[in-house]
């Protein structure tokens, strides 16, 4: 009987820590470059966004820009369309690329039992893992002339698909040391769903 108490105890215990190891955070590693342009990059200023025609009818575009107004305003800029010091752009794009970890399978050499040499293919079936590049740009252009006073990109390699749960870290890390041009590596937490 205590033994199969305690069988019950470990299972209970593995099974709880096998649930929480699907509970963690991800970190998202973005490689990050920004520049600074001829019109100055100045924190504590005004902004409105600006689209592209292209973006004009893209449905996510909205949610796109409340994503980055959130990052935006964490820098000090405050988004203000009657009276913007800049005007911003925001583009997202995410690509399928070839998995980096991705090795074919390949025949080895074997030695029969009568001595002879033949190739033997793996039987197991070999499925390629997706892997997806995101990319989070902001441009920060002077309202009155045009001119380019910030650039920065984020970008994230991976085998998740959610662009717009990824695209507030990329922006953080696309943001991060504003108004510092620069290329560097940042590492951000992507809470839990359900944790925010």
């Amino acid at each position: 009987m205590a033994l199969d108490s305690w069988f019950r105890r470990a299972l209970l215990v593995l099974a709880t820590a096998a649930l929480t190891g699907c509970a963690l955070p991800r970190m998202i590693d973005s490689d990050v470059q920004s520049f600074v342009g001829n019109a100055p990059a100045l924190s504590g200023a005004s902004y409105r966004f600006e689209r592209l025609p292209s973006q004009a009818h893209n449905n996510d575009q909205d949610q796109i820009e409340a994503l980055a107004q959130e990052a935006l305003e964490r820098i000090g800029l405050q988004r203000n369309d009657d009276a913007p010091r800049y005007l911003v752009q925001v583009n997202v794009s995410v690509d399928g690329i070839r998995n980096p970890h991705y090795r074919p399978p390949r025949p080895r050499l074997v030695v029969g039992a009568n001595g002879v040499v033949y190739e033997e293919w793996p039987w197991a079936m070999d499925v390629e893992v997706p892997w997806y590049r995101h990319r989070a740009q902001v441009l920060l252009r002077d309202s009155t002339n045009g001119q380019l006073a910030y650039e920065t990109a984020a970008v994230f390699d991976g085998p998740w698909r959610d662009t717009l749960n990824l695209l507030p870290p990329m922006l953080e890390a696309a943001l991060k040391d504003y108004p510092l041009p620069g290329k560097r590596r940042v590492v951000v937490e992507l809470p839990v769903a359900g944790a925010r």
